[in-house]
C-alpha cells in the first residue's frame, strides 16, 4: 500500500487540513516531522561528477519516438520492429539509440505539471513552478549544482562550473543563477557561431593580455570600491575574470574545437555539435559539471510527419546522443573508470504531444498527462524501462517505480542532485524575498509532492 506522503494533495486539500484548528495545529504534525525525516536519512548517491541535461525544447511526441504507439496515424517509413521485449521503435528515426539501449533507461511514466510552452520550460530549469513574483530569485539546478560543487573545484579548474548551449528559442529563456552569485549562472555557447574566439591564436595572446591589463586599470574602482557592492558590480567582475580565465587556458583550443569527422558522426548539426562541446567538457575535467544543451523545434502543431519536423530532429538526434554515449562508454580515466560512470545523461522535453490520430492540421498539440524521458550514465542501469502507458499512449497505467505515481520534474531533479552528490533536502533561508528555497519545492505547482529519488534507475 502507498504511503500517505505517496499522495499528492490539492492546494485545497491543504487549506481544508491546516484549517482544523485556527493555528492549524493538526496539519503540522503532518509537515514537520516529514522534513526532519527526510534530513535526517538522506543519503546523496555520488555516483555521477558530471551532468549533460539535453532539453527538447517544444515537447517531442512520445507516442512517435520512445513510446511508440502503432495505429493508423503512423508513418509506414517508420521501420517499426521490437528491439527488446516489449519494445517496438522507429528504427529509420533512431536506428543509432536502438543499439544503445543496453545503456539506457527508458521512463515511460513521466507527467508535466503545466501545458504551457513557457511555464513548463522553466519547470524544467528550475524544478520550481513559475511564481512571477520569484522567477528572478530561483536558480536552476545547474546553479545550484555549480555552488554545490564549488568546493572541490581544483586550482587548474578554469572552465565555467555550468555551460549551456543553443538556448536560443526557448520562450522561457535561459535561467540565471537567480539570487545565488553569478559564478554559477550559465556560460552561454551558441554552436552556430565562430567558436574559435573562446582561443585566441598563440601570435594573439600578448595583445589580449595587454587589453585585459588595460582594461583592469580602468575599472578598478568598480572592481575594489568596496562602496560598490552591490550585487551588479561584483556579477560584472565575476562573468570578466571567468571569461579570462577561460580564453587564457591553452585547453580551450582542444575543448572548443569540432573535428570534421565528429561533426559529421555526430549528425552534422547544431544539436550534434553541442554534444560534441559536452563531451570534450567532460573529458578536459577542466571545471564544468553541468551542461544543458537544448535541440530546438519540437513544436509540431502540424505537419508533424512532414521530413523538416519529426524525422529531421529525430535523426538529429539520434546521431548526437548516439555518438556522445558511444563515446563516453569507449573513453576512460586514468584509472580505468569509464566516462560514461561519472556523467549522468537526461534527455527530456517540457511535455508530451496529443496521442492517437493526429490533429487537422496534421500535427499533434501540447499533452501534460503522460510522455517519456531518457536517462544513461551516472550509475543509471541501461536496458531498463520504468512505467507503462495504455494502448494510445493517453494515460499512465502502471507508473513502474516505489511511489506508484507519476514522474515529476520534482523527482527528476531529486535524482539528478543524488547522483552528483547534493542532499536535495537542503534550503537556503537568506534571499532577497525572506522566502526560504528549498533545493526541491515541496509544494509543487498543484499540490504537496513526496518527491523523491527514482531509486529504480540504479
Amino acid at each position: 500500500m502507498a504511503r500517505f506522503w505517496d499522495s499528492i494533495l490539492t492546494r485545497r486539500e491543504t487549506l481544508r487540513l491546516g484549517s482544523l484548528s485556527l493555528a492549524g495545529y493538526y496539519f503540522l504534525p503532518l509537515a514537520a516531522p516529514r522534513q526532519v525525516r527526510a534530513a535526517a536519512r538522506i543519503q546523496p548517491r555520488g555516483t555521477a561528477r558530471f551532468c549533460i541535461f539535453v532539453m527538447l525544447d517544444g515537447g517531442p511526441s512520445h507516442v512517435d519516438a520512445f513510446d511508440l504507439k502503432e495505429g493508423k496515424w503512423t508513418p509506414p517509413d517508420f521501420d517499426i520492429r521490437e528491439v527488446a521485449p516489449g519494445v517496438k521503435w522507429p528504427c529509420s528515426l533512431y536506428p543509432r539509440l536502438a543499439a544503445s539501449l543496453d545503456k539506457v533507461a527508458l521512463l515511460r511514466s513521466v507527467a508535466a505539471w503545466d501545458a504551457v510552452h513557457g511555464r513548463a520550460q522553466y519547470y524544467v530549469q528550475a524544478a520550481h513552478p513559475l511564481n512571477l513574483a520569484l522567477a528572478r530569485e530561483i536558480p536552476p539546478l545547474g546553479a545550484v549544482a555549480a555552488m554545490e560543487c564549488a568546493a572541490g573545484r581544483k586550482a587548474t579548474d578554469t572552465l565555467p562550473p555550468y555551460v549551456a548551449m543553443n538556448v536560443t528559442q526557448s520562450q522561457a529563456g535561459l535561467l540565471n543563477s537567480g539570487f545565488l552569485p553569478a559564478a554559477y549562472s550559465p556560460f552561454h555557447i551558441n554552436t552556430a557561431t565562430n567558436l574559435e574566439a573562446f582561443s585566441p591564436a598563440a601570435e594573439e595572446m600578448t595583445d589580449f593580455e595587454r587589453r585585459w591589463e588595460l582594461l583592469k586599470r580602468f575599472d578598478d574602482r568598480l572592481r575594489s570600491d568596496s562602496s560598490l557592492a552591490a550585487k551588479a558590480y561584483r556579477d560584472y567582475h565575476a562573468h570578466y575574470e571567468g571569461a579570462f580565465r577561460l580564453m587564457s587556458d591553452p585547453r580551450a583550443k582542444q575543448i572548443f574545437r569540432i573535428p570534421p569527422e565528429d561533426h559529421k558522426r555526430y549528425g552534422a548539426s547544431l544539436t550534434g555539435d553541442a554534444c560534441v562541446l559536452a563531451r570534450n567538457l567532460v573529458v578536459a575535467d577542466a571545471g564544468t559539471r553541468f551542461l544543458f544543451l537544448q535541440q530546438n523545434g519540437w513544436d509540431h502543431h502540424r505537419d508533424i510527419y512532414e521530413q523538416r519536423n519529426h524525422y529531421r530532429l529525430s535523426r538529429e538526434l539520434d546521431a548526437a546522443l548516439a555518438s556522445l554515449i558511444e563515446d563516453l562508454h569507449a573513453a576512460q580515466r586514468p584509472d580505468g573508470r569509464r566516462l560514461l560512470d561519472e556523467t549522468m545523461i537526461v534527455c527530456m522535453g517540457e511535455f508530451g504531444r496529443t496521442p492517437g490520430e493526429v490533429t487537422a492540421l496534421k500535427g499533434r498539440d501540447h499533452y501534460q498527462h503522460a510522455f517519456t524521458v531518457l536517462m544513461a550514465g551516472g550509475g543509471v542501469q541501461g536496458g531498463r524501462i520504468l512505467g507503462k502507458t495504455d494502448d494510445l499512449g493517453a494515460k499512465i497505467i502502471d507508473p513502474g517505480w516505489s511511489a506508484r505515481r507519476s514522474i515529476y520534474m520534482e523527482d527528476i531533479a531529486t535524482t539528478v542532485y543524488s547522483a552528483l552528490g547534493i542532499d536535495w533536502t537542503k534550503k537556503i533561508e537568506t534571499t532577497p524575498s525572506g522566502r526560504e528555497f528549498n533545493y526541491i519545492e515541496p509544494f509543487a505547482a498543484q499540490g504537496i509532492l513526496a518527491n523523491r529519488e527514482i531509486t529504480e534507475l540504479w
